[in-house]
């Protein structure tokens, strides 16, 4: 101790001669600054891995990435501190008390003048055996002063995410002045009570939300509400979930700046598929479409036009999927548009004729098709077979080219098929990127499967192979 303590004094010195080496200690600071922003995510729901914990799954009740930056070192401190855009993004699930101290600390350090992106998401609703009025729930309590703390800053919301099991008497919410969500960019809106539940909330929210100018995003989820007077002409993404079929065409013919839509169509909306409908509606900024549409989805498609369309995910939960085989090429004909991604869902168990009719009469619109998805009870090589080499008057035709992610689920074939396909799509000088495949098989294996992708791994290949 007599030998240290007369060098107490240079210490920090000492530390600084340590820490200087370091490669992190030498990155400047604009580039840290730009770091711990991209770190702050605006994460509404825990990303799903596989063989974790169901307790690993769920996400932390407050997302404080800013405040765990200030613990690293002092230096990384000051700069978390001095970032207020750092503290202007809360993503609070599951909220508690201490969730309500670390907004109060958010809210203090995002200064007055950023933009706030901010998102609440509650647990199912309360136990009734426990908490016979749901008002006595912590996690309602929580909630309530959140949104206290919230609304006296509405006039700095960005985005707002509300995913709300239980709403709150009236009398608790605190009212949202006239005109103060001018600045909104991004709604999403999520209610899980029976509509006279939740029309406290709606009232609340909704009678200033749709006055924004700068509206550009909105999300409803399990609508089961009039559809709202949203201002659709200014909206460049939204997603709808269970209006009608009508409703839907009402709301395309408006929406002429629409960039991404969403859609899961009402499987209570009973009109025939057959009936007369709108006519053609054109969308020439849409970019992506995601479209579960049930019996209805070839009568939506035969009345789009999509010129612009890039990325298409469909979605069939009939008993037997896509039965109108063609509704797809006359979609993809009738719009010319380039398509890079198609993404085939089929909802409920069923062979894979119907999907791959419903690919193959398309085909010839997907030239340049980059990735292609399909989730099917059983694949079998017939839809394997379509992305093989061909031989064609002694030269070599690979069907789709552009084709860099091909994802399977689920296959059931012979050894050796599915590994043929990518082997001689590699060999023709077309190899595939990113590869997913789930295959079932029996307790002897896929020997031939298996030594050709380790193989193609060993060549740098992004391939994942699954076998269950």
């Amino acid at each position: 101790m007599h030998l240290i303590s007369p060098y107490a004094k240079f210490s920090p010195a000492i530390r600084d001669v340590k820490n200087n080496p370091c490669p992190v200690s030498i990155i400047p600071i604009e580039l840290l600054q730009e770091i711990f922003a991209f770190s702050v995510t605006k994460r509404s729901a825990p990303r799903i891995r596989a063989s974790v914990s169901q307790d690993e799954l769920e996400p932390p009740g407050f997302q404080a990435t800013a405040l765990i930056l200030t613990w690293v070192c002092s230096q990384w401190r000051q700069i978390a501190l001095s970032l207020q855009e750092l503290w202007c993004t809360m993503n609070i699930y599951k909220p508690k008390k201490y969730c309500v101290e670390l907004a109060k600390v958010y809210l203090s350090r995002s200064g007055d003048r950023t933009s706030l992106n901010l998102y609440l998401r509650q647990n199912a609703r309360p136990d009734y055996w426990e908490y016979p009025n749901p008002e006595a729930c912590p996690e309602h309590r929580a909630t309530v002063e959140i949104l206290r703390l919230w609304v006296p800053h509405a006039h700095r919301w960005r985005s707002i995410f509300l995913d709300m099991t239980f709403t709150p008497p009236s009398h608790e919410l605190p009212k949202i002045p006239a005109g103060a969500l001018s600045s909104l960019q991004e709604a999403n809106l999520r209610f899980q009570e029976k509509p006279k539940d939740s029309s406290v909330l709606i009232e609340w929210l909704w009678g200033n939300l749709f006055q924004s100018p700068l509206l550009r995003t909105a999300y409803w989820h399990d609508l089961r509400h009039i559809l709202p007077p949203a201002p659709f002409s200014q909206l460049s993404e939204f997603r709808l979930s269970s209006p009608t079929v009508d409703e839907l065409y009402s709301v395309l013919a408006a929406s002429h700046r629409l960039k991404r839509l969403d859609v899961n169509i009402s499987p209570k909306d009973h009109t025939h598929p057959e009936m007369p409908s709108a006519p053609g509606i054109l969308l020439p900024s849409l970019e992506y479409l995601a479209l579960d549409g049930g019996e209805h989805l070839s009568r939506i498609l035969d009345h789009l036009s999509a010129p612009a369309l890039r990325e298409l995910r469909l979605t069939d939960t009939r008993e037997i999927p896509f039965a109108e085989a063609h509704s797809l090429e006359r979609f993809l004909r009738r719009s010319c548009c380039t398509l890079r991604a198609l993404d085939l869902t089929q909802g409920r168990k069923g062979g894979e004729t119907s999907v791959l009719d419903y690919f193959t009469n398309a085909s010839k619109y997907l030239a340049n098709l980059e990735a292609f998805s399909v989730y099917c009870t059983a694949l079998s090589e017939r839809m394997i077979s379509l992305f093989a080499p061909r031989v064609v008057d002694n030269t070599i035709s690979v069907p789709f080219p552009c084709l860099v992610d091909l994802q399977f689920c689920t296959c059931i074939t012979k050894d050796g098929v599915v590994s043929s396909m990518v082997n001689s799509r590699s060999a023709a000088g077309v190899p595939l990127w990113a590869f997913v495949c789930r295959v079932q098989y029996e307790s002897t294996g896929y020997s031939k499967d298996e030594a050709v992708f380790q193989r193609l791994l060993q060549d740098g290949l992004q391939l994942y192979w699954y076998v269950w």
